[in-house]
């Protein structure tokens, strides 16, 4: 092989494996920003509910990969015309076929693995998630003002301010679910605090009239979903910094990773068959070729 071939092929690899990491840390990035409800995401999530009346994480975060890809994806089109023009001046065209061929199945594999390294991280964090199990706390709201308030299995007691009830809905791949939220106020010399404990509630045949609050489940703090504690600061309803959160149960707690965990598996599923075709295809040229040659 020509040294200028080699030098080609080297600036292909560097520009596979600097594009393969970008599109991971923008990915990493975004998709923090969606469980964390923070930063570009944020923005977007709250024109969409103000305009579409629905919020999209997952189409919210493709295109951010996307538009902050767009100088790179420019680049990399002015090199691949480069590149073309040098590959019919020094390259075997089967030869150079192949070798993209190689770099889009490590590009794929890469991104596989990498899908598949956060799902197992987004998974390991729901397991570290409080769940079920004994000493059950009681916590009583007049007197739940200490520091920490103990994570786990927990009833609580208290007045519920229903009439700042949240009815909060996600939509994951196939799935669908409504939940319903609210703070439990406490007052002290006739002032309301800031609400630091949130109940998820049943919904009622009657709704909104009568709803009974689940009390008792498990306690977790910082897991109130972001669009949900945004939208109480919104209309300036009182909530402190990463208030708690009694769920009915670990599973309706977890299920936000779960499926996050999901859509990262199905993630690493797609690259890692697109991986396998393109290994396949190139399987199937290079016999050709070589039964072509003998």
């Amino acid at each position: 092989m020509s040294e200028s071939h080699e030098e080609l092929n080297r600036q292909k690899r560097t520009a596979s494996i600097v594009s393969a990491l970008w599109l991971t840390l923008l990915g990493g990035l975004f998709v923090w920003q969606a469980t964390q409800y923070r930063g570009v995401v944020e923005l977007l999530a709250e024109w969409q509910y103000r305009v579409l009346d629905q919020y999209y994480p997952g189409i919210t975060i493709a295109l951010l990969c996307l538009f902050f890809s767009f100088p790179l994806l420019v680049m990399l089109l002015i090199l691949w015309r480069r590149w073309r023009r040098k590959n019919e001046a020094v390259g075997d065209p089967v030869a150079v076929m192949i070798g993209a061929s190689r770099r889009l199945q490590r590009l794929c594999t890469f991104l596989a693995l990498t899908a598949g390294g956060v799902a197992v991280v987004v998974f390991l964090l729901a397991r570290m998630l409080p769940s079920e199990g004994m000493p059950v706390h009681l916590i009583d709201v007049r007197s739940a003002q200490a520091a920490v308030i103990p994570e786990g299995s927990a009833s609580v007691v208290g007045p519920v301010d229903m009439s700042a009830l949240v009815r909060f809905e996600e939509k994951v791949l196939l799935f669908h679910r409504r939940l319903y939220f609210a703070p439990v106020r406490y007052r002290l010399h006739g002032k309301a605090l800031p609400a630091r404990i949130f109940v998820q509630v049943e919904e009622r045949a009657d709704l909104p009239k009568h709803f009974l609050p689940v009390m008792s489940g498990v306690i977790a703090r910082g897991v109130l979903p972001g669009d949900v504690d945004q939208l109480y600061r919104n209309i300036r309803y009182p909530v402190v910094e990463r208030p708690y959160l009694l769920y009915k149960d670990s599973d309706t707690l977890r299920w936000r990773y779960h499926m996050l965990c999901a859509q990262m598996g199905v993630i690493a599923l797609l690259f890692a068959l697109g991986g396998w075709r393109e290994a396949r295809r190139r399987r199937r040229v290079e016999k050709r070729v070589a039964e072509m040659a003998g």
